[in-house]
């Protein structure tokens, strides 16, 4: 029993990437926020994701993003606002909002318009970004 303890706590993590959905997302977000856009593009470019939740109304995707000269902090507000998206199983769609923390890229928030996303995986979801 010790032994299998040690082999899997020297085990590197295992790197979650981001999903499809979140790719999309977090790819308009530095589109429409053009004053922040290669601040936001650099930091994101190696995002790790750490952890997803689904809320039953939405989903929290948290990621690790590196602080370095080149990802330099973002001033002003704490969130960007993203773009909504139509998604399989929902009538209304989602919409979404990136939360900086100390002017970075913190998690991507995805919220319903009052529909329960319960049986929704976000990971593999089929969807279309609406433009407007």
């Amino acid at each position: 029993m010790e032994l299998s303890r040690a082999i899997i706590e020297s085990m590197p993590p295992v790197e979650l990437k981001l999903s499809p959905l979140e790719e999309a997302v977090l790819r308009a977000i530095c589109e429409t926020h053009a004053a922040d856009r290669a601040s936001l593009e650099a930091q994101l470019s190696r995002a790790t994701v750490l952890r997803r939740e689904n809320t039953g109304v939405g989903f929290y995707t948290d990621f690790s993003v590196e602080r370095t000269a080149k990802n330099h902090a973002l001033g002003g507000e704490r969130m960007r606002s993203g773009p909504a998206a139509s998604v399989s199983g929902l009538k209304h769609g989602v919409g979404f909002i990136l939360w900086l923390k100390e002017g970075y890229a913190h998690h991507l928030e995805g919220y319903s318009y009052g529909e329960s996303t319960a049986g929704i995986d976000f990971e593999q979801v089929s969807f279309e970004l609406v433009r407007e």
